[in-house]
């Protein structure tokens, strides 16, 4: 079921920067560059995490710092190479989160509490008890603003922790068990864990059959990645590990066990932020799109954003799925 979200309005340039502050992107990439120069690190290979397609088949995406594959199978785009589970959450506990950026999130969160409240109703069932898994480690306001937008429903939160690899998702599977939630959220998770597959087989083997999982991730489908690639904003290696395309989240669900109940492009920002990628560089010349946006007004942006969003081809993705 495709569940396309229309625009009310198209955000302004200073929401899509404040987005990844440049403090917080260059505290990223610097920790990824300690940790590849750090001989004691354990890195380990993978094919690729959707669909399963050698990773020698697969096309380069990027070369900086990190190398990333693009899947010539599936789409997705993937680290080959990576760290341990341990290793990855120590760096994101260790990161500098600017708070003053979270006053920008406030359509975001709405929209997320908007998405449980909608699928309640197509799905035709109660959801009162969601569970929200390490929203909050990337979203410090995201337990305060869920709380007060929401009466009649439950929602529990359980934070990033440090745990090491024999551990794996123990405090999820623990957390899972005793509350038995309706619902669980993964949002912006799943483009940074290492094993995308073992945390969705987590949530499936610790919940009762017919729970709904919404999955919040970026899409490597989307506009924004198809022409900027790597130059892209919205990629910081190590908040990107995996960006799945829908074909190949879909096909990894379904290869779980998992019902695709909802599948949807809701993205808001990626006609704004290649406007103004066409607007500020001038040595871009890609046939058709350099004249699109610099002729663009915010009438031809917002019909373009709505047509992304209804042809699957954001940058950001929703997956509603079904134990």
């Amino acid at each position: 079921m495709h569940t396309p979200v229309f625009l009310d309005h198209l955000p302004d340039i200073t929401s899509v920067s404040s987005r990844k502050s440049e403090l917080y992107r260059l505290t990223r990439n610097r920790a990824l560059l300690d940790l590849m120069l750090d001989d004691h690190t354990s890195w380990h290979r993978r094919d690729c995490p959707a669909c399963g397609q050698p990773r020698i088949k697969s096309k380069s995406f990027s070369q900086a710092l990190l190398p990333f594959q693009r899947c010539t199978g599936c789409n997705t785009i993937y680290a080959p190479r990576l760290p341990s589970q341990q290793t990855l959450d120590t760096l994101r506990l260790d990161t500098v989160i600017d708070h003053d950026e979270e006053q920008n999130r406030d359509f975001e969160f709405t929209s997320l509490l908007n998405w449980i409240s909608l699928t309640e109703v197509r799905s035709e069932r109660s959801l009162e008890t969601v569970l929200d898994y390490r929203f909050s480690a990337q979203a410090p306001a995201w337990p305060l603003t869920a709380q007060r937008l929401t009466r009649h429903r439950k929602l529990t939160f359980l934070p990033l922790q440090v745990q090491s690899e024999a551990e794996s998702y123990c405090d999820l599977q623990q957390a899972l068990q005793a509350q038995d939630p309706r619902a669980v959220l993964v949002l912006a998770e799943m483009d940074r864990v290492a094993d995308p597959a073992l945390l969705l087989r987590s949530i499936q083997e610790n919940v009762a059959r017919g729970t709904l999982v919404f999955i919040a991730t970026s899409c490597a489908d989307g506009l924004e990645y198809e022409i900027l690639g790597a130059d892209s904003p919205s990629f910081i290696p190590l908040d990107r590990l995996t960006v799945f395309s829908v074909s190949g989240f879909e096909a990894l669900a379904q290869k779980l066990g998992f019902n695709v109940l909802e599948v949807s492009t809701p993205g808001r920002l990626d006609a704004v932020i290649l406007d103004q990628y066409f607007k500020a560089t001038e040595s871009s010349d890609i046939p058709f799109w350099s004249s699109f946006f610099r002729e663009a007004d915010n009438n031809r942006l917002r019909d373009l954003q709505i047509l992304l969003q209804r042809s699957l081809k954001s940058s950001v993705m929703r997956f509603v799925l079904e134990t």
